[in-house]
């Protein structure tokens, strides 16, 4: 297996929205604002006119999928409930080509509205439900993995799901395996500042976050680049910088890559694509930096269409666009 990821599984429940309707809730924008089962589903009533898709979500997911999707052999695992979610959320992974390691508890599935505003930023409401519940990494899984990806929302919280992540993390450090991380959410990237650093000096062998996460991890100000360069210095940090492309800090050194032409519709996804494509690319051998192109490549095509599914047409051009550039 080439990747095993460890995810908080959940239902997303997609809702374009003005900005006014989005101020009403305070929400914080472009973030992941977390509610009890009760206000989630108070939220959920003043827009049920407006859903207008559902799909099974959560950040290690939608990478998996569109690892998948590349031709990438991967497994995800974490907590469903025993619901029609559940069921669903467990359908998908086969339909998408990813193994199933799920648990399933007693419970609810976790779930999230994606709310899209005009200028097509996303903002995530969310309940996780039974998905923090997770008890453990299945041991053949792995030990026969490559590399493990996990993100900051699986690891915050004093819960199992993060014990037991943290516990895979150190198995797979004492077997010199690879450790891929991606910060999520800003407010909590904020919030577990020290704890989110030492993980990623400690294990991190490849690091995504966008500006706003860089900023919460490393605090706002001049300099970002000399910090993001000396965080890891030998292995890769992958910065998305949203419509103006991304950056790769390797070796002390910073690549700039330009945003691809796209027409945006959603972009939510869109950093988990890129995370995907940059993910498969290292596993099959390519450089950091046409790693990143695989990366933008995909991320440019989730971006027109509503949700974050992965189309195969547009991961099959991803690898063609970097055949022969490694």
């Amino acid at each position: 297996m080439d990747l095993f990821a460890i995810g908080t599984p959940v239902m997303d429940l997609f809702a374009r929205v003005g900005e006014r309707e989005l101020a009403a809730l305070g929400a914080t924008k472009g973030a992941t604002n977390f509610y009890s089962v009760s206000e989630l589903a108070k939220i959920e009533r003043s827009i049920s006119r407006k859903i207008s898709y559902r799909y099974p979500g959560d950040n290690a997911r939608n990478v998996c999928e569109g690892f998948a999707a590349l031709g990438g052999f991967c497994g995800y695992a974490g907590t469903v409930g025993d619901d029609l979610a559940g069921a669903e959320f467990a359908a998908n992974l086969q339909e998408c080509g990813v193994g199933n390691f799920l648990q399933e508890k007693r419970g609810a599935t976790g779930k999230i509205l994606a709310l899209v505003t005009p200028d097509k930023q996303r903002t995530f409401c969310a309940h996780l439900g039974v998905s923090t519940e997770y008890g453990g990494a299945d041991g053949i899984a792995a030990k026969n993995a490559r590399m493990l990806y996990v993100s900051s929302i699986t690891l915050c919280g004093d819960h199992p799901a993060s014990r037991a992540c943290r516990a895979c993390m150190e198995e797979f450090r004492k077997a010199g395996k690879k450790i891929a991380l991606a910060l999520e959410s800003p407010p909590m990237v904020e919030k577990n500042r020290e704890m989110l650093l030492a993980l990623v000096k400690k294990y991190a062998s490849v690091l995504f976050l966008n500006e706003d996460e860089a900023a919460a991890l490393l605090g706002a100000g001049k300099n970002m680049e000399k910090k993001l360069a000396a965080l890891i210095p030998n292995m890769p940090v992958y910065l998305k910088r949203g419509g103006n492309g991304s950056t790769l800090f390797i070796h002390g050194r910073a690549h700039h890559l330009e945003a691809m032409k796209a027409r945006a519709l959603d972009t939510t996804g869109a950093g988990d694509a890129y995370a995907a494509g940059a993910l498969y690319g290292l596993a099959r051998g390519y450089t950091p930096l046409s790693s990143a192109k695989i990366g933008c490549y995909l991320a440019t095509k989730v971006v027109e269409k509503f949700g974050a599914g992965v189309p195969l047409r547009h991961a099959r051009m991803a690898i063609k666009h970097q055949r022969g550039k490694r």
